[in-house]
């Protein structure tokens, strides 16, 4: 059980995953006496909640992200040619992606190759996206965010997932127009969802292949391109390890993410 004091939090939170032990969260100043009453009177409904976890990862469909060799780009598989003595650099060539460096250099020049397609592909697709909705965003970044695949600000500022390379290209898209119709209603109204619906239709079954998927995504490390190929009793590639899932409840909107 990790106990973490928390200067955001308002109130006791407890965090189970199918991975790592227990995570209690508390507010700055909670008292000994009233978090071991939190543990004591939960304590039945963490090890319950925990097995369900575990049981629920286990029958999650894997998209195989990790396979040796090569990198997953819009739902393909590019083969990697690697050249441990040359500059840790990554490009893509005539169907494959060249890597140099030693290993771990080299998972990070896939990493800034991956940063430098999606701020290409995502600001296309903003920029033609954005004539149709009637929006101008503000500003775009690209960040390693591993579950909140896309935000919008206030101001206009888009963020987007590098990660979202690994999808398909429509549950990217969809995300894109997600956050920009955010542009039009900053919050997760009907009106909203309206405005999702029209723009994309059928959009259900992009959220539905996120929940699926999304730890798969989040877990993914640039390291599995380049390992030597594994044993065919092997783990999966791709398992969502330290995933955390938040069980104390969400409020149905107010939420300005993909």
């Amino acid at each position: 059980m990790e106990i973490r004091e928390s200067r955001r939090a308002r109130r006791l939170r407890l965090i189970v995953s199918a991975d790592e032990p227990p995570r209690l969260v508390v507010p700055v100043g909670t008292s000994a006496r009233e978090i071991r009453r939190m543990l004591r009177e939960n304590r039945t409904w963490m090890e319950r909640k925990t097995a369900e976890l575990r049981r629920r990862e286990a029958r999650r469909p894997k998209l195989g992200l990790g396979e040796p060799g090569s990198v997953p780009l819009l739902g393909n598989a590019v083969p990697v040619r690697w050249t441990p003595e040359r500059r840790a650099v990554a490009s893509l060539r005539r169907g494959s992606l060249h890597v140099g460096g030693e290993r771990e250099a080299a998972a990070g020049a896939i990493e800034r190759w991956y940063r430098r397609e999606a701020r290409e592909r995502i600001g296309r697709l903003v920029d033609r996206e954005a004539t149709a909705l009637g929006v101008k965003p503000t500003r775009i970044s690209v960040r390693d965010q591993r579950t909140r695949w896309g935000s919008c600000s206030s101001s206009g500022a888009l963020s987007f997932s590098w990660r979202l390379l690994l999808m398909p290209h429509e549950v990217l898209d969809y995300i894109v127009v997600h956050e920009l119709c955010h542009l039009h209603r900053m919050d997760h109204s009907p009106a909203f969802w309206d405005l999702v619906a029209a723009a994309r239709p059928g959009y259900d079954r992009h959220i539905r292949w996120l929940r699926a998927h999304g730890p798969e995504l989040g877990a993914y490390d640039p390291l599995r391109a380049l390992a030597p190929r594994e044993a065919p009793h092997a783990e999966p590639a791709g398992e969502a390890e330290g995933r955390l899932f938040d069980v104390s409840p969400l409020p149905r909107h107010g939420r300005r993410s993909a």
